[in-house]
Parts: C-alpha cells; structure tokens; sequence
C-alpha cells in the first residue's frame, strides 16, 4: 500500500471510486442524482491523498486545509480492513495538529471507525440530509 499525492491519472478511478462508494453507503440518500463529475466539485481546491493497493486506486482523503477539514474519506469496500482508512487519517495527521470532520449520524460505521482513531463528537446538528456530528482530533478537551 501506498499513500501518494493526487496526480491527474488518478482522476477517473477517484471519480468512480466517490460516485460508488457514495451510492453503496448513503443508503438512506437518494442519491440517483449522483455524477462522476460530482468528485471534481466536492474536491475543488482541496488536498487529496491517494491510497494505492498493489498501484490501483483504493481510496483517498481530502482536506480543506485553511480548516484543517476532512471533507472525504473514502475507501473502496473491497479493500476494507486492510489499512488505508488508518494510513489515510495518518498521512493527514502527519501535516495537520488538528483535524476535524463532519459524519452522518446514520452513517454508524464511519462515525465507529473515527472515534477508534481519536476523534471525539464535539456536537450535533441538522441538515437537508439528515443528521450529522462535527468530529474533532488533536484538541484537548
């Protein structure tokens, strides 16, 4: 496994990787208005790091970095339990002392998977697509 800089010949694997994930995940979401293009707008401007298993895409994690903010997380499940979510979170880590991070509370397995990382839910809020939980790493409480 490998945590690299995004590079343009990874574009259409992460486009794919988003639009599937999401539409896996969100099963609560309609989410048939889902594009490819979809990952380019939610990125925009960001940081992305890319996990590569065996020199396939199989994730990646964008940050807002004025924030410190982890907008995107997402692994493909076929590479599930092997690392790259951890390796992820620890690339991020490595360059920011702080970092927090928005998950839908529906989304149980994320939200399990953040906290087992350290992060702590510091509150709830409501949105258009439910409820979500501002989560933070690196602040002491």
């Amino acid at each position: 496994m490998d945590i690299v800089d995004y590079h343009p010949d990874h574009l259409y694997a992460l486009r794919k990787l988003y639009l599937d994930v999401r539409r896996q995940t969100f099963t609560w979401l309609d989410t048939h208005q889902y594009q490819l293009s979809d990952f380019d707008r939610d990125t925009l401007d960001e940081q992305i790091y890319v996990a590569l298993w065996r020199g396939q895409v199989a994730g990646f994690i964008s940050i807002w970095q004025p924030d410190h903010f982890i907008h995107h997380l997402y692994v493909d499940p076929q590479y599930h339990h092997l690392g790259l979510g951890k390796n992820l979170l620890a690339k991020a880590r490595s360059e920011h002392a702080t970092l927090s991070l928005k998950c839908m509370t529906q989304n149980v397995k994320a939200a399990r998977f953040y906290a087992s990382q350290g992060f702590k839910v510091i509150s709830h809020h409501q949105n258009d697509e439910g409820g979500y939980q501002l989560m933070r790493y690196g602040v002491k409480e």
